[in-house]
């Protein structure tokens, strides 16, 4: 079996210039964790999730800290939310992660969920040799289909 088998083609999709608020108004109205940026060809560029859309809110210097869980109080973040540059600010472009697994779309089912796996991802974009974008792969995709096809597990 193949990915292009198993992968949801209708893919909803948004480009660089997207505002994080539709951003977030799309994961939320299709009820999904992540969506892929493209250009008007189609072309994979990077793929925003829930993760792209907290990190904005996350100080820089957080990372240079490392571990900050011995913080018990995180008030004085949580009023520095309030004086943060419009998220209106923010496009698809500024939030994207650009260097993103994906997964050609006639390779093996079997290779999406060694793929997830190493790379700790949910989801797969499916593209065709010229980085075109198909469809996208979740591990639920994978789930039914090897549960549903396998004698009885139905």
């Amino acid at each position: 079996m193949k990915v292009k088998d198993v992968m949801t083609r209708r893919v909803i999709t948004v480009g660089l210039s997207a505002p994080l608020r539709e951003i977030y108004r799309v994961l939320c109205e299709k009820n999904i964790g992540g969506v892929p940026v493209t250009d008007g060809e189609g072309k994979l560029l990077g793929m925003v999730t829930k993760t792209e859309l907290i990190d904005v809110l996350i100080p820089d210097y957080f990372d240079m800290i490392g571990d900050f869980l011995f913080i018990d109080d995180l008030g004085a973040l949580e009023e520095k939310l309030e004086f943060m540059p419009s998220l209106e600010l923010f496009i698809a472009e500024d939030l994207m992660a650009a260097n993103i697994v994906s997964i050609n779309e006639n390779a093996s089912l079997m290779k999406a969920p060694v793929l997830m796996t190493k790379y700790n991802v949910r989801r797969l974009p499916v593209v065709k040799d010229n980085n075109k974008l198909v469809g996208i792969i979740t591990r639920m995709d994978i789930c039914k289909a090897l549960f549903n096809g396998a004698s009885g597990l139905k």
